[in-house]
């Protein structure tokens, strides 16, 4: 695999077309499926011969000028493929990417001896002319033979594709929306084309995608067209918006297509650590690697934690918490595993927020920070949201993959009034949080997608947002230091062979297969019911399920996958010393 070059992190100028390439990806939305001829025949207009070709992982129909498509033929087969948008991995972090590049086997160069030609017809545009000079004279009947796409799809989509917009054509963007979740994001984006278990991938999948790279400029080009009233773009007797036609076929120089052979899911994507489950040989030698130096490794990344964290040893705790959370099940609704922190007493300043989302993104695979400001609940989109007019799903802020640290800065929120859109944003906030769900607006209904997000809340006092932890920090800020040179002591505690230890302990450690053994259930239990004998206050249901939270998270901080009475007392007192700093009203509802 590591032969083969990525488009994530190769010029595509430099890749040959109808190579095998490889694309890290984040599917952002999935287009209708695409009917084509699987094999198709062709003959030769000069002695009558025929022959079979396949159009399997091509857009572009093999056919000489002396050729020409037999559409009629019974040999022709026609066969389905899925399409699929694929982005970066939103929020990915810098390192992330220079380890995959770092381990990538062969470095591609532009070459100079190869030079394209253009004597094919277009596997997909019902109609579309040969763009090359030597086929000039070739028929109008021969032009419409070239089509690979059938008729199938475009009387399947005719009822759905007369919605489109009065908008004029000349109003529309001269280069598409890359569609990316987060604005700041960069890289290549990818039409992904799939044939083999085309029901394998959903939206907001992570995937490592293996195909044949197409990059033929006339798929772009759309000769056989003409507008219509209104601003329609007219093809093959339908109204298509010219919308829909820059969103599904954009440049290839810009977004190219991938003919997938084969997808494989990431359950990670740390470039550290090369086992992707648990069940694998190489990762549990990585763990009786990390187990046999975790005391040491653990006091050091307390030691960085509590820095950060201004000395708050408490708080450095339960920060490791978090960095450890991830969704592992589902209990109907309730999703299992989530740990939002909402930090107070923060200091008032963006420095701060950037500074530890620094910190963040140089430990964690995907991390993102927003400000919670009045001017960004009313106006950014948090949630996606389907256009009907281009027949694409817009991104979102909150369409992230799994395992991504969200960073919420609410101390630079300022008095203001939230409009609608505001008020949406907020609750988009609180279901995520809260049920680990983002609802994507399809205009006449709303549908709920799962969300896996570690989010992290700084605020002055309370936040406005719910929370599973709320801590108070009890910081010690040295006088007359700036954060940013408290925070470039970090440089003495953070070795480079320390940073890549706690990158791959933190992944390591989410990997864990945890459960509780017989004898620790029965002492907890008990341990339950004498406290709820003493004083049902001390210990309600929601105590309970926290506490059990908690010393899941420390067990696996320790790399342990059962959890021993020591850690049970550790999470216990913990907890109590956390309730000590809350304000007597708010230590009642956390």
């Amino acid at each position: 695999m590591s032969w083969i070059p990525s488009l994530n992190d190769t010029p595509l100028h430099t890749l040959r077309p109808n190579s095998l390439v490889r694309y890290r990806c984040m599917i952002q939305d999935m287009y209708d499926p695409e009917f084509y001829l699987g094999s198709y025949e062709v003959v030769d207009t000069k002695t009558g011969k025929t022959n079979m070709k396949s159009g399997k992982y091509k857009d572009i129909a093999e056919c000489a000028s002396f050729q020409q498509i037999n559409m009629e033929s019974a040999n022709n087969k026609t066969m389905d493929r899925q399409t699929l948008y694929g982005v970066p991995i939103p929020g990915e972090s810098a390192w992330v990417k220079a380890g995959y590049t770092e381990r990538t086997g062969v470095k591609v160069h532009p070459s100079t001896s190869y030079t394209p030609v253009r004597c094919k017809r277009s596997l997909e545009e019902d109609g579309s002319e040969v763009n090359s000079q030597n086929e000039a004279m070739e028929t109008s009947e021969s032009v419409k033979a070239a089509t690979m796409e059938t008729t199938e799809e475009s009387s399947s989509s005719e009822n759905k594709r007369t919605c489109v917009s009065d908008r004029p054509v000349e109003n529309s963007p001269a280069l598409p929306d890359l569609n990316f979740p987060l604005p700041e994001e960069k890289g290549v984006s990818c039409l992904i084309k799939v044939y083999d278990d085309i029901d394998a991938f959903c939206v907001n999948d992570l995937v490592e995608f293996v195909g044949v790279l197409s990059v033929d400029p006339s798929l772009a080009q759309f000769e056989a067209e003409d507008h219509g009233s209104q601003g329609r773009v007219c093809t093959d007797g339908f109204q298509v918006s010219a919308e829909e036609k820059n969103a599904h076929a954009p440049p290839p120089s810009l977004v190219p297509r991938l003919h997938a052979v084969f997808g494989t899911k990431l359950t990670h994507i740390n470039p550290l650590l090369a086992p992707s489950t648990a069940q694998e040989d190489g990762f549990k030698e990585v763990l009786s690697r990390l187990q046999g130096e975790i005391t040491a490794l653990r006091q050091q990344i307390m030691a960085t934690l509590e820095h950060i964290l201004f000395g708050d040893k408490l708080a450095a705790e339960y920060f490791l918490c978090h960095l450890l959370s991830s969704v592992y099940a589902r209990a109907d609704v309730m999703p299992l595993g989530k740990f939002c922190l909402n930090l107070t007493c923060c200091p008032t300043t963006p420095e701060y927020s950037a500074l530890l989302h620094r910190f963040l993104a140089s430990i964690v695979t995907k991390s993102h920070i927003l400000p919670i400001t009045i001017e960004n609940m009313n106006k950014v989109r948090m949630c996606p949201q389907k256009d009907y007019t281009a027949n694409r799903l817009l991104s979102g802020v909150l369409q992230l993959g799994a395992d991504t640290s969200l960073l919420l800065d609410e101390t630079v929120l300022q008095a203001g009034q939230l409009d609608a859109n505001g008020v949406k944003n907020m609750t988009a906030l609180g279901n995520l949080i809260n049920w680990q769900k983002v609802e994507y607006d399809f205009s006449y209904h709303r549908q709920e997608f799962l969300s896996d997000v570690a989010v992290l809340v700084l605020s002055e006092a309370k936040s406005l947002l719910p929370s599973d932890c709320l801590l108070p920090l009890a910081a010690s800020i040295p006088a007359g230091v700036s954060l940013q040179d408290y925070f470039s002591r970090l440089d003495n505690l953070m070795s480079a062979d320390f940073v890549n230890k706690f990158r791959v302990y933190l992944t390591t450690a989410k990997m864990l297969d945890y459960s509780m053994s017989g004898d620790i259930q029965t002492a907890i239990q008990d341990d339950f019911v004498n406290i709820r004998k003493e004083d049902p206050k001390n210990m309600t249901i929601d105590d309970f399920h926290k506490l059990l939270n908690l010393v899941r998270f420390l067990s696996i901080s320790h790399l342990q996958t059962c959890p021993t009475q020591n850690l049970w007392t550790q999470a216990k007192s913990m907890e109590a010393q956390r309730k000590q700093r809350l304000p007597q009203t708010s230590a009642n509802a956390n």
